[in-house]
């Protein structure tokens, strides 16, 4: 091979490399892969809130972001839900958000979950529930009605919420919830030590983003999840 001719093959490679490491992943079918698995959107109406779900409405970007939106389309609000392909039995799951979330809408919802069904759930929960101010952080075991089972926080308005990290301990003694800001500081550390209300048997992971009611500003709403993992499972 000639000079000129390795030239062009090492200018062809980077632009390869280039167009590559540009291209963003979208879901077929309703199925996306992140992080080493399929997550499974879900579509049509159904809960939590009753919402319209869009089964494309994820994607994964060139930095390996996972990006989640509230859209209005066709006259209605479509929110984005995904459900891992793996179940775990207990585990540290950890998530990184890159989205200043504690300013989205009043009417948002940003859900970071362990699953199996209604009664069987570990949440940590960013929302203001509608409301002009108040808790926006919010950890839930269900039955949230068991006492200890909810916490909520309020969130100072010097923390907006981008690059935080949340975190759900999972063990067959103790479920430890932990909020930290991009700077180190700890939203809010909460440890549930009440063994009759902790799951036993193997949950799927749940990441939403959807509405109580049409956002108050009529905005579409996205979510930037830059990272989750699981250890000790």
């Amino acid at each position: 091979m000639g000079k000129h001719s390795i030239h062009i093959f090492l200018l062809m490679t980077v632009l390869i490399l280039a167009i590559s490491s540009s291209v963003s992943a979208y879901p077929s079918v309703g199925v996306l892969n992140w992080k080493g698995q399929n997550w499974y959107l879900t579509d049509g109406k159904a809960n939590p809130g009753h919402n319209y779900w869009n089964n494309s409405g994820a994607w994964v970007d060139n930095q390996n972001r996972l990006h989640m939106t509230i859209v209005n389309n066709s006259y209605s609000w479509k929110c984005t839900m995904l459900s891992s392909q793996k179940e775990y039995l207990y585990g540290t799951f950890t998530w990184t958000v890159d989205s200043p979330v504690y300013t989205f809408d009043k009417n948002s919802v940003v859900g970071l979950c362990t699953y199996l069904d209604d009664s069987h759930e570990l949440n940590i929960v960013n929302s203001r529930w509608s409301a002009s101010n108040g808790s926006k952080l919010w950890y839930y075991m269900e039955p949230s009605k068991i006492r200890g089972n909810t916490k909520e926080y309020f969130v100072p308005s010097s923390i907006n919420g981008t690059n935080a990290t949340y975190r759900i301990e999972w063990e067959p003694n103790y479920t430890r919830f932990t909020s930290t800001a991009a700077d180190g500081t700890v939203i809010a550390d909460y440890n549930n030590t009440n063994v009759s209300s902790i799951p036993h048997e193997p949950e799927y992971v749940i990441m939403n983003l959807w509405l109580t009611s049409p956002p108050s500003n009529g905005k579409n709403i996205e979510l930037i999840v830059s990272n989750f993992t699981v250890t000790n499972n």
